[in-house]
């Protein structure tokens, strides 16, 4: 299975370069090891992350915040959700870089 996600620019340029090998994320969908994570740029509407000009360059907008375009995709590695570590309702999910 393959699941969209957004992403706030700051953690997918951390995925992007390799530092961030994980994702916190709502457990809101039935992640399963094996699955794809489609990781997409979104820039909330609230950030400064660009002027108004360099945002008319995104691909989509949202009620909420504009698509850069940019995606990754991963393979789900490992799931955690024990509450020991987690708050209820958050998964972590273990990823590795899927090269196309």
């Amino acid at each position: 299975m393959i699941h969209e996600v957004k992403c706030r620019p700051e953690y997918f340029a951390a995925l992007a370069d390799g530092r961030k090998s994980f994702e916190v994320r709502k457990k809101d969908r039935p992640y399963q090891v094996g699955d794809i994570l489609a990781v997409n740029e979104f820039v909330p509407f609230e950030y400064k992350f660009c002027s108004e000009d360099e945002c008319e360059r995104f691909s989509r907008t949202s009620e909420s915040g504009r698509y850069s375009g940019n995606c990754l995709l991963f393979k789900i590695t490992y799931i955690l959700d024990d509450t020991n570590f987690c708050k209820d309702g958050m998964v972590i999910l273990g990823l590795a870089r899927c090269e196309i």
